[in-house]
C-alpha cells in the first residue's frame, strides 16, 4: 500500500514521505524508501531585453511550473508567456510597482510564506532599478527564501564590448535626471575607472552636451539597442561622437548604455 503524508510547518518547510509501512509494537516504527525536502522559493526571473531566444530553459521551465506570478504590469507578463506557447488558465497575477502599499506587501509577505512564486521583469534582469528591491526586503525579513536567476541584462554584454580596460568598473544605474546630475558626472570624471550607467534617449544629446562643458576629453563608450536588429556599440572620443551624430553615422534612438572613462 502506498500512503503519502504532506506536512507543513510554519516557516514553509515541506516534508513528502512516500512508501511508508507503520508496525505497531512497543512504539510507532516508520520505514520509509524516500525523502524530500520542499523549501518554499521565490524565483527572481529575468526575461529577454528584446531576442526572444535570450532565455534560460530554467526560467522556462518555472514559467510553466510556478502558477503564482508578481510582475509590474499583468498584461505583459501574460503576453510574454503566450509568446512561449504557457497557457495561463490556472495562473495568479499580482502586481508590484514603486506605489505598491505597504498592506499589500504584508499580503505578498503571507502568500510568498506558502506558495512557490515567480517574479517576471518586464524586459531584463529584475534589480535595483525596478520595484523588486521592496521584495528582496520582504524575503529578508520575513525570511522567505528566494532565487535569482543570472541571464538577460545589458551592462554585461556593454562591459565587454567597450573598448577600453574594464578590469575594474563602477556601475551607478541611471544618471540622475536633475539633483546631484554634475555632481554624477563630475565624479566619474576625476574617478579614474570606468563608470557605467543606463541613460534616456531623450537625455543622450543633453549627456553630450553636458560633459562637453565639464571639459571631458577622453573616450565614451555607447551601446543602443542591444540583443536587437539595430544593435550597436561604440568607443570613441566626445568629439567624434559629436560628428558622428551630425552625419547621422549613429542615430540617437532606442536603449543606452553609457561608459565613461578619463585615461589619466
Amino acid at each position: 500500500m502506498k500512503i503519502t503524508i504532506y506536512l507543513e510547518n510554519r516557516k514553509g518547510l515541506k516534508f513528502l514521505i512516500d512508501d511508508f509501512w507503520l508496525k505497531n509494537k512497543d512504539n510507532f516504527v516508520i520505514f520509509y524508501t524516500s525523502l524530500y525536502c520542499y523549501v518554499v522559493m521565490l524565483y527572481f526571473v529575468p526575461t529577454p531585453i528584446w531576442n526572444k531566444e535570450d532565455i534560460t530553459m530554467r526560467a522556462l521551465r518555472l514559467m510553466k511550473e510556478i502558477n503564482i506570478l508578481i510582475c509590474e504590469d499583468t498584461r505583459t507578463a501574460k503576453k510574454l508567456l503566450l509568446m512561449y506557447d504557457i497557457s495561463t488558465a490556472w495562473k495568479e497575477f499580482f502586481s508590484v510597482t514603486s506605489f505598491t502599499s505597504k498592506w499589500k506587501l504584508e499580503f505578498y509577505a503571507k502568500l510568498l510564506q506558502e506558495n512557490d512564486a515567480l517574479v517576471l521583469s518586464e524586459a531584463w534582469t529584475p534589480w535595483l532599478s525596478d520595484p523588486w528591491k521592496s521584495l528582496v526586503q520582504l524575503c529578508n525579513e520575513n525570511q522567505i527564501k528566494f532565487s535569482v536567476l543570472p541571464w538577460a541584462n545589458a551592462l554585461i554584454p556593454s562591459i565587454v564590448a567597450a573598448w577600453f580596460d574594464t578590469t575594474k568598473f563602477v556601475f551607478i544605474g541611471f544618471l540622475p535626471q536633475k539633483k546631484w546630475r554634475q555632481t554624477a558626472l563630475k565624479d566619474m570624471i576625476e574617478r579614474g575607472i570606468p563608470t557605467f550607467f543606463y541613460e534616456s534617449v531623450h537625455r543622450m544629446s543633453r549627456l553630450l552636451e553636458e560633459l562637453k562643458n565639464l571639459n571631458f576629453e577622453w573616450k565614451i563608450f555607447i551601446a543602443r539597442e542591444i540583443s536587437k536588429v539595430f544593435e550597436q556599440f561604440f568607443t570613441w572620443n566626445l568629439s567624434d561622437f559629436e560628428k558622428y551624430i551630425k552625419e547621422w553615422k549613429i542615430s540617437i534612438k532606442g536603449e543606452f548604455v553609457v561608459g565613461v572613462f578619463n585615461e589619466k
